[in-house]
């Protein structure tokens, strides 16, 4: 099984993310910063592909890893 995620639907992710965090109570240049970042990771850009990317690599990897071997020890080797 392959779950492959649009770049689209990772900057939905990342928006609902990025919402929460400018939430909290921080500095105003921490604000601006978080927010010139959203900015530079939008739709379309090289670091929205980078991350896109690196989500479904990482997704991947979690799968591959939950995946239950086909190799059973019996109940009586116990």
């Amino acid at each position: 099984m392959k779950v492959e995620f649009t770049p689209e639907e990772v900057n939905a992710m990342f928006d609902a993310v990025i919402d929460q965090v400018l939430e909290l109570k921080l500095g105003r240049t921490d604000k601006a910063s978080i927010r010139r970042w959203r900015t530079e990771t939008s739709p379309g850009t090289a670091a929205m592909q980078l991350l896109t990317e690196k989500v479904n690599e990482e997704l991947q990897r979690e799968y591959g890893r939950s995946e239950v071997s086909a190799i059973k020890k019996p109940d009586w080797a116990s």
